[in-house]
């Protein structure tokens, strides 16, 4: 997905919410993530700390939240491993 993006500040302005969400709800779509539940909320947070901290390509956003979901199970909880 080719977006430009008007921020260059970590401000996310409506082009940029519009490509965040479509990246939020494809994570949570695929790791069957239903909106409102912790493992959700956490998908969120990640994406807009990468955003705000200049990671505006989608791969790397979507790498970077797989990194940091882990070795969570599909709820959300770290699996003991």
């Amino acid at each position: 997905m080719a977006v430009a993006f008007s921020s260059t500040s970590g401000i996310a302005y409506p082009e940029d919410l519009t490509f965040l969400t479509s990246v939020y709800d494809d994570i949570c779509f695929r790791r069957g993530f239903h909106r409102g539940s912790r493992a959700a909320e956490d998908v969120g947070k990640v994406v807009m700390v990468l955003f705000t901290q200049g990671i505006h390509n989608e791969n790397e956003i979507r790498e970077s939240v797989e990194r940091h979901l882990g070795h969570k199970s599909p709820a959300g909880e770290l699996l003991r491993v």
